[in-house]
């Protein structure tokens, strides 16, 4: 009966050490997706700041490129 008794207890046992990895395992997957979906957001704020900023790249080097053939053109009509 003591044996018995001494199984039991070593099975409630393991049941709880396994039961509390669970919890742990579900905590960290928790933990791991709202990082996931954070640093998600975080690269699509600086992509969209990188787009931005290449957008107005390209539009002020076409300006530049528009004055710049202004110029040329300028110089070739005096020349």
């Amino acid at each position: 009966v003591t044996r018995q008794i001494q199984e039991h207890e070593q099975d409630s046992e393991v049941r709880e050490q396994m039961s509390g990895y669970k919890r742990m395992r579900r905590q960290h997957q928790k933990h791991l997706l709202a990082l996931e979906n954070k640093l998600k957001g975080e690269m699509d704020e600086h992509r969209l700041k990188l787009d931005k900023e290449l957008e107005n790249q390209r539009n002020s080097f076409a300006a530049e490129m528009d004055k710049l053939i202004k110029k040329h053109q300028c110089t070739m009509e005096k020349d």
